[in-house]
């Protein structure tokens, strides 16, 4: 781990958040079609090409992860991060809060935030991201299919965004864009993309995969390709 507060040389830092890839602790909804260790071995994928991915768009990458990894997380796929954090806060909005903050006081002029649950999201959203937050006073959120958002962005500390916040609900996204137009920025809303939660979920990531060899996300591909007995049976 390093100085949460290191200066930041680049105009497009991008926030990460991450959970170490330890078998039980994560995706837990597909556990009904995969195995604690195929979860683990599938959201280990998700990360390494989330990280992976951005990597061209944003020369900092900032992976901020739920707890620090231990011993038992073999193999994290992270390698590509310029630095890496721990997440501190009461809660995701708290969390969320305080890595913007973090990033926009290390001398970032904006900040995207993502997670790692959309492997397929494509690098032109995030693109968009950062060219909707050159102009002052500017908010981008990208609207998830389940109601929530999978990315965040703004280039001034709006904390309003996330104070007394309640996540993992069906209305998290309208919401947010309620508190936005309290505030003084513009706001820009990118295209819906979805989350990988559910089997429904993972059945759809593998038929995207299927239709679209265009698609960037090799380790999640490979992974896809050997569990897909599981996934045909859910």
């Amino acid at each position: 781990m390093v100085d949460p507060n290191s200066k930041i040389e680049t105009r497009n830092p991008l926030i990460v958040f991450a959970k170490p890839p330890a078998p039980g602790r994560v995706k837990t909804r597909l556990t009904t079609a995969l195995s604690d260790e195929e979860a683990a071995r599938l959201y280990a994928a998700f990360l390494g090409d989330t990280v992976d991915g951005y990597a061209d768009l944003a020369a900092d990458v900032r992976l901020y992860w739920s707890r620090a990894p231990d011993d038992g997380d073999a193999s994290l796929p992270a390698g590509n991060a310029l630095s890496e954090h721990v997440q501190q806060g009461d809660g995701l909005g708290a969390r969320m809060r305080r890595a913007f903050r973090e990033t926009l006081d290390a001398g970032a002029e904006r900040a995207v935030i993502v997670g790692t649950d959309h492997p397929t999201l494509p690098a032109a959203f995030v693109e968009r991201a950062f060219a909707a937050l050159d102009e002052p006073e500017r908010i981008c959120i990208g609207p998830s299919d389940d109601g929530g958002y999978y990315l965040l962005g703004m280039n001034a500390f709006y904390p309003q965004l996330f104070a007394d916040m309640t996540y993992s609900r069906g209305d998290v996204f309208e919401e947010t864009l309620e508190r936005t137009r309290r505030t003084s920025a513009d706001l820009t809303v990118l295209p819906s993309w979805y989350d990988v939660d559910t089997p429904a979920d993972l059945r759809r990531l593998a038929h995207d995969l299927d239709a679209d060899p265009s698609i960037r996300a090799p380790r999640t591909r490979r992974t896809v390709k050997a569990l897909r007995k599981q996934i045909a049976s859910t």
